[in-house]
This record gives structure tokens, C-alpha cells and sequence, in this order.
């Protein structure tokens, strides 16, 4: 026969009762460091999302800035009648690289001769235009303008696609040169 001699319940494990104690310390530290290092991680990020943030924000204002300095030139150049030319050359100059300038003072004898003797008026407005290339000191930008000109002659629609060339000089975007594309 078998000596069956009740054991003492406290000295048998409970289902419920767990690991010991130093175990739960060791788990308890181990999450504490994995929740710290998680903490660390998501700060890094944060920190890493504001300046590209910012960065995107700065790419795209100067993208809206080059785009907005050849537009401004495409309808400055496509707005002007017999009775404004001092103002539509007066107008358009400050849109101008130095080195630009001195290429259209040199054209605009001839424009201005032309558009006293046909009498000519153009209405134009720019139709679309996007960023080709950029750069902190230099872009280009394609633009697509239509303009209305009547002469004494006749009226014409007629369909600009330019390359406007932009150089950056005290903070302005201004015109170097600009080119017909197919």
C-alpha cells in the first residue's frame, strides 16, 4: 500500500499564481526598455518629417514663384495697344534681366514701329504653364498663351509656346530670355 499523506496546499504551485517574482522584474524591464525605444523612435521621426516638410513647402513656393514671374511676362508681352507703348515697355522692363534688357530695349524699336503702323492691339492671357527645370538661381518654365491681335489689317488669334528662361538676382525671379517651342 501506498502511504497517501496530505500535502501541504501552500507548498503546491497554483495554476494562477504566475513565475516568480524575479522573472516579472526581468518581463517588466524588458517592455519598459521596448516602450522607451518605441517612444525614441516615434520622437526621430517627428523630428525628421518637419524639416522634408518644410523642404516641400520651400520647393513649392519656389516652383509658384517661377511660374508666376513667366506668367506675368507672358501677359505683360501680349497686352498692348498703339496708344500705351511707353507703358506696355515701361511695364515690361522691371520683368527684365539686366542682361535681357539690353536685348529687348534693342527689339523694341522695331515692335514699337510696328505697332504704330498697323495700329495694333493684343489681348493675350496664358492658358497654362509648368515648371521644365529649376534651380535656387535659374529656371524654366514652359508656357502656353493665346492673344487676340487686330490691326488696321485684320485680327488674328494667335498661339504662343515659349521656354521662359529665369534667373534669380536679389531674391527675384526676372527673365533671361524666352523661346519659341514647336
Amino acid at each position: 500500500m501506498t502511504d497517501h499523506t496530505p500535502q501541504d496546499p501552500a507548498a503546491q504551485p497554483r495554476p494562477d499564481q504566475g513565475s516568480s517574482p524575479g522573472l516579472r522584474r526581468a518581463v517588466a524591464a524588458f517592455l519598459a526598455v521596448v516602450a522607451v525605444l518605441a517612444l525614441v523612435a516615434v520622437v526621430v521621426e517627428v523630428a525628421s518629417l518637419r524639416p522634408r516638410s518644410e523642404q516641400v513647402q520651400a520647393d513649392q513656393d519656389a516652383r509658384s514663384d517661377v511660374v508666376r514671374a513667366a506668367e506675368r511676362f507672358a501677359v505683360q508681352v501680349n497686352n498692348y495697344d498703339v496708344a500705351s507703348v511707353d507703358e506696355y515697355q515701361a511695364g515690361i522692363t522691371p520683368l527684365l534681366s539686366p542682361k535681357f534688357k539690353g536685348e529687348f530695349d534693342k527689339a523694341m524699336s522695331d515692335i514699337v514701329t510696328s505697332v504704330k503702323q498697323a495700329k495694333m492691339t493684343s489681348k493675350g492671357e496664358v492658358l497654362s504653364s509648368a515648371v521644365a527645370s529649376l534651380d535656387p538661381d535659374s529656371a524654366q518654365v514652359l508656357v502656353v498663351s493665346d492673344a487676340n491681335v487686330k490691326t488696321v489689317f485684320d485680327t488674328r488669334a494667335r498661339h504662343f509656346r515659349w521656354e521662359v528662361s529665369l534667373v534669380r538676382i536679389d531674391g527675384s525671379w526676372l527673365v533671361d530670355n524666352f523661346t519659341p517651342v514647336a
